[in-house]
């Protein structure tokens, strides 16, 4: 290409980059397509009035399953465990020896009470004949001093002899007191024989560990040849017959129960029929709560399976009730929302028992105002919002 004399190639690109303004100048200055406003969205809410009545609520208490009966079986004397006889899981009856200890010790001693009360006894009826006979001897004594008095003193071989009658007396009278003592003390003396071969008796028994109850084995913690120091636990055992629904009440609740009382207890969405067995007047000054428990039938059961119960309180009148769903919680507080007018206001409530689906609700609403029934999570204080029915 020949350019023009006049046109240089710096001419040239000049020509384009203005050429490319021009064009970037008539898109950029392009009018734009404005999109139309659209009105803000108005979320709908169902709203019920806050109403007042009379009602018997309930709570929902949580608790867990435990044996009717467990033990925690632990030596009473000291010794070496001679024999095990016990496993986990293994069912035993009352009285079956579970743990043997060494028994040398103990019936020696046992052997040895036993010697000691017999001696006692032979003695006790030695001290009574010996008694009967001081009493004799002192008689004649007594008679032979007065004798001696009737004899007179009118020589003084008499008066020595006198003397020595009176002094015989005396001893005697002395043996005789100490005799009558040992069988006035005689009974005191068999007991305390008596009671030391119970003792001994008792720790020998002691050496044998049975079951103090028809159940099962839970877990053995000893082995044979272990030394044992009394009071080391050594055995667990439980009864699963029956099982307790275990669960506390907050103390300042006014419940409604009785013992012997039939109550539903939902044990993996399964509800089984018990009777309250235990239920504590006074609140625990710790926790201040009231521990009550629940017998059920133990079959299919397992211990410490978490289990839930809906306790009946006392009546109340005049309280004010919503739906449970109208409720918002949060950190531990619990929320209503108001509706005013088109538009919310967030009010936080105290809570009492529920009623069914309805909760009792304390200051911070009166009856008649409308609140929120439900999906009040996304919800806020001012929130404008349009009320419709079911």
């Amino acid at each position: 290409m020949i350019l023009p004399p006049t046109l240089t190639p710096r001419h040239f690109l000049l020509l384009l980059a203005l050429g490319a303004a021009l064009i970037s100048l008539v898109i950029i200055s392009r009018p734009q397509k404005v999109a139309p406003l659209r009105p803000p969205i108005i979320p709908a809410v169902v709203v019920v009035e806050v109403r007042q009545g009379e009602v018997r609520p309930t709570l929902q208490l949580h608790g867990r399953l435990q044996p009717r009966r467990s033990a925690t079986l632990a030596a009473e004397v000291a010794g070496r465990l001679v024999a095990r006889q016990a496993e986990p899981g293994q069912r035993v009856v009352a009285g079956t020896l579970l743990l043997q200890q060494e028994e040398g010790d103990y019936r020696d001693a046992l052997t040895r009470a036993e010697a000691q009360l017999e001696q006692e006894r032979e003695a006790v009826a030695r001290d009574r004949r010996l008694l009967a006979l001081a009493r004799q001897g002192r008689e004649l004594q007594a008679q032979e001093l007065a004798r001696q008095e009737r004899l007179g003193s009118e020589s003084l071989s008499s008066v020595s002899r006198r003397d020595e009658v009176a002094r015989q007396l005396l001893q005697l009278q002395a043996e005789e007191a100490r005799l009558d003592y040992a069988v006035a003390t005689a009974p005191s003396r068999l007991a305390l024989r008596a009671a030391e071969q119970e003792s001994a008796r008792r720790n020998l028994a002691r050496c044998r560990i049975v079951a103090p109850f028809e159940g099962t084995v839970n877990a053995v913690l000893v082995e044979e040849g272990d030394r044992l120091a009394p009071n080391q636990p050594l055995l667990s055992l439980i009864d699963l017959e029956e099982m307790d629904f275990y669960a506390e009440l907050p103390g300042d609740v006014q419940s409604d129960l009785t013992l012997g009382q039939e109550l539903a207890v939902e044990i993996d969405g399964v509800a089984r029929m018990g009777e309250l067995v235990s239920l504590q007047r006074e609140p625990e000054r710790t926790t201040h709560t009231l521990a009550l428990r629940v017998r059920l039938a133990g079959e299919g059961l397992s211990p410490a399976a978490l289990a839930t119960t809906v306790v009946p309180l006392r009546p109340l009148a005049d309280v004010l009730l919503v739906p449970v769903a109208a409720l918002l919680r949060e950190d531990g507080k619990a929320y209503l929302f108001v509706e005013q007018g088109g538009r919310l206001a967030r009010r936080e409530v105290q809570t009492g028992g529920r009623d069914g689906d309805a909760v009792i609700v304390g200051a911070g609403v009166a009856a008649g105002e409308r609140v929120v029934a439900r999906d009040v999570a996304a919800l806020s204080e001012g929130q404008q919002v349009r009320v419709v029915s079911e």
